[in-house]
């Protein structure tokens, strides 16, 4: 099944703007990543819960069309 929390975003870092990758699952659990370049830490914003409640809808998309093609087999 697919769980679009794996999936990666490219974000800069505010100090020296190197670019970081990290995951949907990261920015949705607020996660602390460190630059691989500068070393600071930055802690990720999920401003409004925003990025979780978009994981959760498309994630219960493909679980939908899951089942949708599962009934269409039959």
């Amino acid at each position: 099944m697919i769980d679009i929390s794996r999936e990666k975003v490219d974000l800069n870092c505010p100090e020296c703007n190197s670019g970081i990758k990290v995951t949907l699952r990261q920015v949705s659990s607020q996660s602390t990543v460190s630059c691989h370049r500068c070393g600071i830490d930055i802690r990720l914003n999920d401003h409004n819960g925003s990025a979780r409640k978009t994981i959760q809808d498309i994630n219960k998309a493909f679980n939908d069309l899951d089942k949708a093609f599962k009934r269409f087999k039959r």
